[in-house]
């Protein structure tokens, strides 16, 4: 889901007091409610958990440099045995607010780069891309998670033993014409 940054933003700063004086910075401290998933579809910090945002704004020539740490606790799901997954973040976030007349060339880097109004800045997007980045694209459990068992799903890490008898496929015409003699394995031997 995109974010429309709007003025209820729990990572909205106002630094209209900031504005246009450079070597200025301020320090903000924010225990806020994430208003919606940050992460991926299978782990994020969901939408309602409790997170910290802790930033220190510096004006510069052109706008307002960001930079600090989001601290939040992500959830997923271990990718081979679907168990909880529950990961402690202290991200670093970063970014460059341009005033809307600031002069930046199409040559320049545009990483870490965001327009605001002159009146407040929005971090989500910051906040977003950072978390993104830390999360895992396969979320373990564990390490040396064993997983499910590719056949009945059973949890291997409870049963370490856990196999199935595999028949040789050349045998399968024989188990068929066993099966239709009705013959149990008692009888066969």
């Amino acid at each position: 889901m995109t974010h429309t940054p709007g003025v209820d933003s729990p990572f909205r700063l106002h630094v209209r007091d900031l504005v246009r004086r450079p070597g200025t910075h301020r320090e903000y401290s924010i225990d806020l409610t994430v208003p919606e998933a940050l992460g991926t579809d299978v782990i994020a910090v969901p939408e309602g958990a409790p997170a910290a945002l802790h930033v220190q704004c510096e004006v510069v020539t052109d706008g307002i440099w960001v930079n600090g740490n989001f601290t939040a606790r992500a959830e997923g799901e271990c990718s081979r045995c679907l168990d909880e997954v529950l990961m402690d973040l202290d991200v670093k976030v970063q970014g460059l607010f341009l005033y809307p007349d600031a002069s930046y060339g199409e040559d320049d880097e545009t990483d870490d780069v965001y327009e605001f109004d002159g009146e407040s800045i929005d971090l989500t997007d910051i906040v977003r891309d950072a978390v993104v980045i830390v999360l895992p694209f396969t979320p373990l459990c564990d390490p040396d998670c064993p997983g499910l068992c590719d056949q009945c799903g059973a949890r291997l890490v409870d049963e370490p033993g856990h196999s199935h008898e595999i028949l040789d496929p050349r045998w399968s015409s024989l188990e068929s014409v066993i099966d239709s003699l009705g013959l149990s394995e008692k009888e066969e031997s």
